[in-house]
C-alpha cells in the first residue's frame, strides 16, 4: 500500500497520486531508489492503473501549495498488486525484498534546547517525526529502546552521545536486534542539524557523518544509507537455485504443518515438496530465488527454525523447529 498527498478526487489527481504511489512501492519492495533510474520503470509509471487494485480517499488537516495557493489535501490511498510489483521489477532486473525484515534499534542522543539526552519514541518532534516517516516509506522496522530502569542502569546519554560502541552493544542485547543504529544529533544556532552515526550490520560497526537545515533531509540520507546496505544484504534477487533442508524436532502432525507453511511462506521460497520423513526429522526440497545464504539469514530473522549445520555451499541446510 501507499499514501499520497492530492488536492482533489478527479481522474487527474488520481493518475498523478497513483505514479507516485507505484514509485514508493517499488522503491519500498526493492530495498533501493536505483528503481527511479531505470527506462523500464519510468515506462510502466505512465500506466499505474496496471499495478493497482484499489483505492480511497481520506481528509486531512494537511495542505499543499499549488502555485501561489495553498490548499486542503486529501490521503488517498492506493492498494497495489504485489504479485505485479514483483514481477515490474523482476523485468527490470532489481531485487525483492520480502517482508520479514531486519528490525532496526534506535539509539540517538539528541542536544537541543531541551538539552542533552536519549530520544525516545513518546517524544513529539520533528526528529521522531523524520525518523517514523522515513523508515516507513523504506519499509524498515524501528524500534526504539524503552529507557526503563534497566536501560538507565546500562547505558547513560553521555555514552551515546561519546559513541561507546561497546556499551551500547552491551545495552542492546536484552533487545536481540538485527542492527543497531546510533548517533549523535545536535542543532546549531542557525538552525543547522548535524549528526554523527554509527549503524551495526553483522556485528560490524560502520559511522556516517550528515548535516543538513532540516531533521528529515538529514534523517533521509541516513536512513537510505542503512536500508540500501540492508536490503543488499537480504533483497532476493532472480537467480534460481534448489536447496535441501533436513529439519528435526518435527515431533507429530501439527509440526509439520506448520513447519510446511512456513516454509511456502518465505519469500525466496517458489515451491517445496517432502523428500524423506525419518522419526521426527523431515526432509524438504525448496525450490528458491536468491543465494542460498540469504535464504539462512531471512530464516534467522523469523527464529522459528535454529541453524544446526550447513554444507560449503550451502545447499543442504539443516534445522530445529523451534515452535
Amino acid at each position: 500500500m501507499a499514501e499520497v498527498l492530492v488536492v482533489g478526487e478527479e481522474e487527474r489527481q488520481l493518475a498523478r497520486g497513483a505514479q507516485a504511489g507505484l514509485l514508493q512501492v517499488l522503491v519500498r519492495v526493492s530495498g533501493t531508489r536505483e528503481v527511479e533510474n531505470s527506462a523500464l520503470i519510468a515506462s510502466s509509471l505512465r500506466k499505474p492503473e496496471a499495478y493497482y487494485y484499489q483505492y480511497s480517499y481520506e481528509s486531512t488537516d494537511k495542505t499543499l501549495q499549488i502555485g501561489n495557493e495553498v490548499v486542503p489535501a486529501q490521503l488517498l490511498r492506493i492498494h497495489f498488486e504485489p504479485s505485479a510489483v514483483a514481477k515490474l521489477l523482476r523485468r527490470a532486473g532489481f531485487p525483492v525484498w520480502a517482508s520479514n525484515r531486519p528490525g532496526v534499534l534506535l539509539w540517538l542522543a539528541i542536544s537541543d534546547v531541551e538539552g542533552r539526552r536519549i530520544l525516545s519514541e513518546n517524544e513529539v518532534n520533528e526528529m521522531t517525526k523524520a525518523l517514523q516517516d522515513q523508515a516507513r516509506l523504506r519499509g524498515l522496522p524501528l524500534l526504539f529502546p524503552l529507557l526503563d530502569l534497566e536501560d538507565s542502569a546500562s547505558l547513560s546519554a553521555a555514552e551515546v552521545w561519546g559513541a561507546f560502541l561497546g556499551r551500547i552493544a552491551d545495552a542492546s542485547a536484552r533487545y536481540n536486534p538485527d542492527s543497531i543504529l546510533t548517533g549523535r544529533i545536535q542543532k546549531d544556532s542557525n538552525g543547522r542539524w548535524s549528526a554523527r552515526w554509527s549503524y551495526q550490520i553483522d556485528q560490524n560497526w560502520h559511522v556516517a557523518d550528515s548535516s543538513a537545515f532540516s531533521a528529515d533531509e538529514m534523517i533521509r540520507s541516513m536512513i537510505d544509507r542503512l536500508t540500501n546496505e540492508l536490503a543488499a544484504r537480504y533483497a532476493i534477487d532472480s537467480s534460481r537455485s534448489q536447496v535441501t533442508i533436513r529439519i528435526e524436532s518435527v515431533n507429530n502432525l501439527e509440526d509439520y504443518v506448520a513447519v510446511s507453511n512456513y516454509l511456502e511462506s518465505l519469500g525466496p521460497v517458489l515451491s517445496s515438496f517432502i523428500v524423506r520423513v525419518d522419526g521426527s526429522e523431515v526432509e524438504f526440497k525448496l525450490n528458491t530465488e536468491g543465494k542460498n545464504e540469504q535464504l539462512i539469514e531471512i530464516i534467522q530473522l523469523d527464529q522459528k527454525m535454529l541453524l544446526l549445520s550447513a554444507d560449503e555451499f550451502m545447499d543442504v541446510q539443516y534445522y530445529r523447529w523451534m515452535h
